[in-house]
């Protein structure tokens, strides 16, 4: 690392010199304009002129890929932020057409704009200011409570469309994720930031691996809904719903211990999983076992773990 002198010239401007390396490779000359970015830490960036903040187009190639290293190739330039993405092969058929375009209806933002036989062009249209790390934080915390609220209304009135509703929600929750996990990739690039962001890089860190354990807590519900559509209402249904009725109790109030950095909460969070899981063994000791059983008292402790998970961040986040 190198150090610079500060001077102040007149009576307020302060002056730094820039290292003749990095001014000679960033084409930086005599009246040249750059860009400064104040950073979280209290330290700037300075941006060049010939920096460009969105990637050029990402290009893949087709060919003598399967459709799932296709659609994992997609997903993964979505992520890292590239507005573009052109896709080619000799031939490209019909049926990979379709997954293609199904794939994009599970990102936000994501249209196919052009189409041919040997070419396809997705392009990303949300702009990035129009959305926050601590906006899909919330949305997709709405959404996995809901999903909990879904199965605790099966459990009361065994209608089945709740099941459904359960299930159906879980692209939402995933989509959700994903344009989280864009959009944290674009808050590590200080040109590319949303100006509505008002969270730290740190903050939107620990948002981010937030976003991760409550996409697990939706797979879970859906784990558990289907799991009912196939056997029906359980037995021990008056049991279980207490259960869900403490973890969505747990996963929420995890968030709001995340959101306002409470560790106080937090430590509530980690107390009452405790003594959700001994309820949940007596429950299972209470119920006949069976792989159904099994299944739903498994998930429901695990949801359990990811909201301590998340409140542990919360207690992290409280020392900064």
């Amino acid at each position: 690392m190198e150090t610079r002198k500060v001077q102040v010239t007149g009576k307020s401007t302060y002056i730094v010199t820039l290292p003749k390396r990095w001014a000679v490779d960033s084409g930086l000359v005599a009246g040249s304009l750059v860009r400064v970015s104040y950073q979280d830490d209290g330290s700037i960036a300075i941006i060049p002129p010939a920096y460009e903040p969105d990637p050029p187009a990402k290009r893949l190639e087709l060919e003598d890929k399967s459709m799932d290293a296709i659609m994992r190739d997609i997903i993964g330039a979505y992520v890292m932020g590239y507005q573009s993405i052109e896709m080619q092969a000799d031939h490209i058929p019909k049926e990979v057409k379709r997954e293609i375009k199904r794939t994009c209806h599970n990102l936000i933002g994501v249209e196919v704009v052009e189409e041919t036989d040997t070419r396809i062009v997705i392009q990303d249209l949300l702009a990035t200011g129009e959305f926050t790390i601590g906006t899909g934080l919330k949305r997709i915390s709405s959404l996995v409570v809901l999903m909990l609220d879904g199965v605790i209304n099966y459990l009361r009135t065994e209608d089945c469309e709740y099941l459904r509703e359960v299930i159906s929600r879980d692209d939402d929750v995933d989509r959700m994720y994903l344009l989280i996990s864009k959009q944290f990739i674009d808050r590590l690039n200080p040109g590319r930031a949303s100006k509505m962001e008002n969270l730290s890089l740190i903050e939107s860190f620990y948002y981010r691996l937030a976003a991760g354990n409550l996409e697990r807590i939706g797979d879970h519900a859906v784990k558990i809904s289907d799991t009912f559509s196939h056997t029906g209402m359980p037995d021990a249904a008056l049991r279980i719903r207490e259960s869900v009725k403490v973890s969505q109790n747990l996963v929420s109030s995890s968030i709001e211990s995340l959101r306002k950095s409470d560790a106080s909460l937090a430590n509530e969070v980690l107390a009452g999983n405790d003594m959700a899981k001994e309820r949940l063994l007596k429950s299972m000791a209470a119920t006949t076992a069976t792989p159904s059983s099994e299944i739903v008292f498994d998930s429901l402790s695990r949801t359990g773990d990811y909201a301590t998970n998340i409140a542990e961040l919360a207690i992290d986040l409280s020392q900064l």
